[in-house]
């Protein structure tokens, strides 16, 4: 059994008192002075051995209390949902948690001591070796995403978070903390929304153009009917030159209104990228009225009010249009038993902390206020949601509305709507004003100083009501024309002619042999010749089938001659100026 401290002491006290019986009394003071030392030395080990007693007892709860929350630790490390993993400043792989091995696809012996880049895309490699590099001399937290390539398992999106290992002591090796969360799922999901939300914009167009399909009808055969009555009285031999003039200039303009009609249709048809430009909102009404006022019909009261000083935003022009057509569709439907419509467009000024989640400064209102139903509160608090619809099953999709917020918001604008029951709704779009741009030279009619030239130009188009009056065109501008209805026939031409051949202007989609394809096959044999494509078809729809040359220019069907002469003589000046200016070209 050991003997304490304490013990001790009082061993040797006990020897001094039987010394101090027994001793003279000069002798006997010095031992009760060294009596009273030991038992004040005494005192003070006993109070020492309690604090150590005590302080052994706390170290070892203290032990305890660490042991335990060191298999917590271990416990939330190993169970974690995502992925742990403890490496050194050069990436090797330390300690890994059950969540990184699944994620990786590796038993843990397999993985430690293993490069973490090794796991990664080999393009993905060197970024990741600059952010180790980067740790060690910036040790802040950092996040980034990466794509992982285990074995034998398929690729994983990864959201990476790695923190230099806060606990550092000297004289030991630093380690870096990483959380890997797989985040496939949440990016594939956002893909199908992204693509989803496409759908739904494409499918509202089609819902416009649906809806507009008879009224649209309606005007061609207005036009058509009116063409038709034109051409008839042109044919009369017994008409005066002035109504001979007259009669044309009536069959141009019904040409021009059935092309901006077929520009409305091909805006809201074709799935396109956005194309933000300046716009007047007032010129784009007044554009539109016509439409509007057939999808409205005639029981509903049409009244434009657009400021002439209103200024310009920048925005998608096809964009801009659905959005007024489902307007103008949402108020015809809340006035089946008809009414009244106004269309406004003012400036305005929004002050600091206005009621719309928009910035101080000059906007443009456009309002769409109309005399219908009206909404309860309760609709107008989920007017804009999208699938909300008060209509009927089958009357609506319940995109209209929220396609137009969606718009708005992405031309960085905002709506307000205003209504109650029995007093209509009122629509207000804030669209940011746009700085003007430098106005653009007008091209110049046929009529007066039409460009001309002298080159050989080889016209390939299949209409021949098309063909036709373009070679005479081209031919009255000095031109010598070669003309083929098709593909075939273009490299028959060609062959024969033992000329040079400046430019070709033809068709993009043809039977048997499209424009690109002949283009192409032309150009093998004459490779100085230029190309101009001509097509009814939108120049990204052409694009996206892979029947347009990119080098090449492209002009859209319907044309005017100005336009298509001023285009040739464009396309052929371009060619001289790469050539040195080899070429003559003339100017009428």
């Amino acid at each position: 059994m050991a003997v304490t401290a304490s013990e001790k002491l009082q061993g040797q006290l006990t020897q001094v008192r039987n010394q101090l019986a027994g001793t003279a009394p000069i002798r006997r003071r010095q031992l009760t002075e060294a009596l009273e030392a030991l038992q004040q030395a005494l005192q003070e080990v006993e109070v020492a051995e309690e604090e150590l007693s005590q302080q052994n007892e706390e170290l070892i709860v203290a032990r305890e209390a660490l042991e335990i929350e060191r298999h917590r630790y271990q416990d939330l490390f190993d169970g974690a949902p995502v992925g742990y993993l403890v490496t050194d400043l050069a990436g090797a792989i330390r300690q890994v948690n059950q969540a990184a091995i699944v994620l990786l696809h590796r038993d843990e012996k397999a993985l430690i001591g293993k490069p973490l880049p090794v796991f990664l895309h080999p393009e993905e490699r060197g970024a990741f070796r600059t952010l180790l590099a980067e740790m060690k001399t910036q040790p802040a937290r950092r996040e980034v995403e990466i794509s992982i390539h285990p074995q034998g398992a398929p690729a994983r999106r990864v959201l990476v978070t790695v923190a230099r290992d806060a606990d550092e002591k000297a004289g030991e090796p630093a380690t870096l903390r990483w959380v890997l969360q797989d985040v496939s799922e949440r990016r594939a999901a956002e893909d199908a929304l992204r693509e989803s939300q496409e759908r739904l914009r494409h499918s509202q167009r089609l819902e416009a153009i649906g809806r507009l399909a008879g009224s649209v009808a309606h005007s061609f055969n207005n036009l058509l009917a009116a063409i038709a009555f034109h051409s008839e009285l042109l044919l009369d031999e017994g008409g005066s030159p002035r109504d001979v003039r007259r009669h044309a200039e009536e069959i141009q303009r019904a040409g021009e209104r059935a092309a901006a009609l077929a520009r409305q249709l091909l805006v809201f048809s074709r799935k396109q990228a956005l194309n933000p430009a300046r716009l007047s909102l007032r010129e784009l009404i007044e554009g539109m009225e016509p439409i509007l006022r057939r999808l409205l019909g005639e029981s509903i009261v049409l009244r434009l009010d657009l400021d002439p000083a209103a200024g310009l935003v920048y925005a998608d022009l096809g964009q801009i249009e659905q959005v007024l057509l489902n307007l103008i569709a949402n108020a015809r439907d809340a006035m089946p038993d008809g009414g009244r419509l106004a269309v406004r467009t003012a400036n305005t000024e929004l002050a600091e902390g206005n009621e719309l989640r928009l910035l101080p400064g000059s906007y443009v209102a456009l309002t769409v206020a109309d005399t219908g139903s009206g909404m309860t509160p309760e609709v107008l608090a989920r007017v804009f949601e999208p699938f909300f619809t008060t209509k009927e099953r089958g009357q609506g999709t319940g995109l209209g509305l929220s396609t137009v917020y969606g718009i708005v918001r992405q031309s960085g604008g905002d709506i307000l709507a205003e209504s109650a029951p029995d007093t209509g709704s009122t629509f207000t779009i804030f669209l940011p004003q746009a700085e003007a741009a430098p106005a653009e030279p007008e091209l110049p009619p046929v009529e007066r100083g039409a460009p001309s030239g002298s080159e050989v130009v080889l016209l390939v188009e299949d209409e021949d009501n098309i063909r036709e009056p373009a070679v005479e065109i081209l031919e009255a501008q000095g031109y010598t024309v070669l003309s083929a209805q098709n593909g075939a026939e273009a490299l028959e031409v060609a062959r024969r002619h033992r000329g040079p051949i400046h430019l070709m202007v033809t068709d993009v989609v043809m039977p048997h042999m499209n424009g690109s394809r002949l283009a192409e096959t032309v150009h093998a044999s004459r490779p100085e010749m230029q190309v101009l494509y001509i097509s009814g078809y939108p120049e990204d729809a052409v694009a996206r089938n892979g029947e347009l040359e990119p080098r090449h220019r492209f002009l859209q069907k319907p044309f005017s001659p100005g336009v298509f002469l001023t285009t040739v003589r464009e396309v052929l000046e371009s060619d001289a100026l790469s050539a040195g200016g080899s070429r003559q070209s003339h100017q009428g």
